[in-house]
């Protein structure tokens, strides 16, 4: 039996509701508008590319529990590289800022990085950006950070995300 794999904008329609729908359908036009189509990877969860690079990862409630998503919430996690203070403006950068992941273990198990926008912060990686539940800055600003990791993508200055597996964190 072949695998379903659905389309995302379906599933987001069956778990989200008001803005946060607003929300993710305005991002995930945006995506497609950029050639950057959603591939499902798991179960409510698309991983997207360009060429053979991860530019961002979108999941809906009813991902794996470890994702921490309650009814009515999604996801994205733009992938980031060492860019620099100037690569975004200020309050973009500060809406980035607030949604930096903390994990206690973040750069052992993908790309570590430095800075983030040119702040430095301790446990960061190239996922180190989580948009919770994103309002309409927070998705203005995730398409800005899609955006230069497509650039730097295209410019073949990217960095390819390389997952550490367990066995071998330090």
């Amino acid at each position: 039996m072949k695998n379903i794999k659905p389309k995302i904008e379906d599933v987001a329609c069956e778990v989200l509701s008001g803005d946060a729908l607003e929300n993710a359908l305005n991002f995930i036009a945006f995506l497609r508008e950029n050639k950057l189509n959603p591939a499902w990877s798991a179960a409510n969860a698309w991983k997207v590319s360009s060429k053979t690079f991860t530019v961002c990862f979108i999941r809906l409630y009813g991902a794996a529990e470890y994702h921490g998503l309650g009814p009515g919430e999604w996801n994205v996690i733009p992938f980031i590289g060492e860019y620099d203070a100037n690569a975004l403006p200020d309050e973009d950068k500060e809406i980035a800022w607030a949604n930096k992941n903390d994990c206690a273990s973040c750069g052992q198990c993908a790309l570590p990085l430095d800075t983030v926008f040119g702040k430095k912060f301790s446990y960061t990686c190239e996922g180190a950006i989580k948009f919770r539940n994103p309002n309409e800055k927070a998705v203005e600003c995730a398409k800005k950070i899609v955006t230069l990791r497509k650039n730097e993508i295209k410019q073949g200055l990217a960095k390819k995300h390389q997952y550490i597996p367990m066995k071998d964190r330090v």
